[in-house]
């Protein structure tokens, strides 16, 4: 993968500041080094929305409503949020953005329909014609998968090629 495309996709890195606990973002932190995955353990995490529900049934806390989360300088936005823990609710197992998802940082902006963070595989998925722009450049397929801990990105075609908009004068940047 050409370093532009490399740099369009960490944004999808974003999606994981708003996931992981504490401990995973230690080992996102120690096992890459771009600013992009780099967030404070102590930085707090402020999430809006018009209704929270807890379910320690489900092991689930959901926001529904103008969902707003913001930490740091990155803010992703949706119409859900729901983070699914183990059954002591101590380790996140996975979170799902769904509805106009959004999320920006800087002048990077990823959007689609539907974002997972999958805490296992240490992915992040995201479908609905999901495209990761930054300034001019721009790519997008019908599903873009980010491994965090590989330091890797897949984009599928499928229903939708994957079509690419790369300006060389903005890759140093």
């Amino acid at each position: 993968m050409d370093r532009g495309t490399h740099v369009l996709a960490v944004i999808l890195v974003v999606l994981c500041v708003f996931a992981v606990s504490a401990e995973a973002a230690g080992e996102a932190k120690k096992k890459t080094k771009g600013k992009f995955f780099e967030a404070s353990k102590n930085e707090a995490i402020i999430i809006t929305s018009d209704r929270m529900e807890l379910d320690r049934k489900k092991n689930t806390i959901t926001y529904q409503g103008n969902v707003v989360a913001v930490r740091g300088d990155a803010t992703m936005r949706s119409e859900t949020l729901t983070a699914t823990y183990d059954s002591g609710m101590v380790h996140l197992k996975k979170v799902i953005a769904e509805g106009k998802v959004q999320v920006t940082q800087g002048g990077r902006v990823a959007t689609g329909v539907k974002a997972v963070f999958n805490s296992q595989d240490n992915t992040i998925s995201l479908v609905g014609n999901p495209s990761v722009r930054q300034g001019k450049n721009q790519i997008s397929g019908s599903r873009i998968i980010l491994f965090i801990n590989e330091d890797r990105v897949v984009v599928e075609g499928g229903a939708r090629r994957v079509k690419a908009v790369i300006f060389p004068e903005d890759l140093g940047k």
